[in-house]
């Protein structure tokens, strides 16, 4: 009996309970534990759902901000792509493509026969018309409106051994050198300076008038231009080789040769032309520099007479 009177024992949930035939009310069954287990886990949906209020919480400026710094920062990077690219197209391939292009349009399309064959008169006529053309320059030491001063200044100079001419009317000017261009003259400007009390260099054109440009004065002009030339270099303490002194005699026999109109002027012009030649070859056998200034004083009344045939460009 005593055995019987022993409790029988069940395990439930790993802990030992009494087993009876009644429900007692303090044992839970199995389901019912893991149904309370199941109700105590975490559940995760649940916290989703509160992120997902927490993001829709956000301020509506902050997401529009978003909306539009977005496309901004890609079109910004798609500019930078581009002008970089661009940039680099235009600093190698253009001018790699530049290099090797074998002619330019220019070069490549033959000059048509018609614009060949014209050229060359248009060339020739301008050069026809250089070398008629007579051009000097000139010191000049001074303008006056009243002929009277200007004869008593040219006087002065005169005094002190510089050459001189009077040309013109309403303006006139004092010249006290001649040479064939100013770079020529600029050798003796500076020993006329000390003497007169201003200087300028000046260069003179002629008018061409191709009526009164007869033999004599032709020959004239290359004659005038040789001797001006040679008596700027003497001048200005320098050296003519016997070469030039050949040209000079040449051109002068050229001009001798030529027969003088019945003209005043050209008249004068050829005696003072005559003068000048005398004087120059006297010094070539004397040495003597007056005869130097003397030279240039006929050269420059050639000058005046010449003026008077072929009045200057204005």
């Amino acid at each position: 009996m005593d055995k019987h009177s022993r409790e029988i024992t069940v395990k439930i949930n790993g802990k030992e309970r009494p087993f009876t035939t009644d429900k007692p009310k303090h044992i839970e069954t199995n389901v019912n534990i893991l149904e309370k287990e199941k109700e105590a886990e975490p559940r995760p949906y649940a916290s989703f759902q509160q992120k997902k209020k927490k993001r829709e919480k956000r301020s509506p400026i902050t997401g529009a901000f978003n909306a539009r710094i977005k496309p901004a920062i890609f079109s910004i990077a798609m500019a930078i792509m581009i002008g970089t690219g661009f940039g680099f197209i235009v600093l190698n391939v253009i001018p790699k493509q530049k290099a090797h292009s074998p002619q330019t349009l220019e070069t490549a399309l033959p000059i048509p026969m018609e614009s060949k064959n014209s050229a060359k008169p248009a060339a020739k006529s301008a050069n026809e018309a250089a070398a008629a053309s007579f051009t000097v320059s000139v010191i000049q030491a001074g303008v006056f409106t009243d002929r009277e001063a200007a004869s008593a200044y040219a006087r002065q100079l005169q005094s002190s051994s510089i050459p001189v001419v009077v040309v013109g009317e309403k303006q006139v000017a004092l010249f006290i050198a001649v040479g064939n261009d100013k770079q020529q003259l600029q050798a003796i400007n500076e020993w006329y300076k000390q003497k007169a009390h201003s200087t300028y260099i000046k260069s003179l054109s002629f008018a061409n008038i191709n009526s009164k440009r007869k033999p004599v004065i032709k020959a004239g002009e290359t004659l005038y231009r040789k001797m001006t030339s040679i008596s700027v270099i003497l001048l200005g303490k320098g050296k003519v080789s016997i070469e030039d002194w050949k040209k000079l005699e040449n051109h002068y026999q050229q001009f001798r040769s030529q027969t003088v109109p019945n003209d005043d002027d050209i008249k004068r012009y050829v005696s003072h032309m005559k003068t000048a030649y005398n004087m120059l070859i006297a010094y070539k056998t004397n040495q003597r520099e007056e005869l130097l200034q003397k030279t240039q004083q006929e050269l420059l009344e050639a000058l005046k007479s010449y003026i008077a045939v072929f009045p200057l460009r204005s």
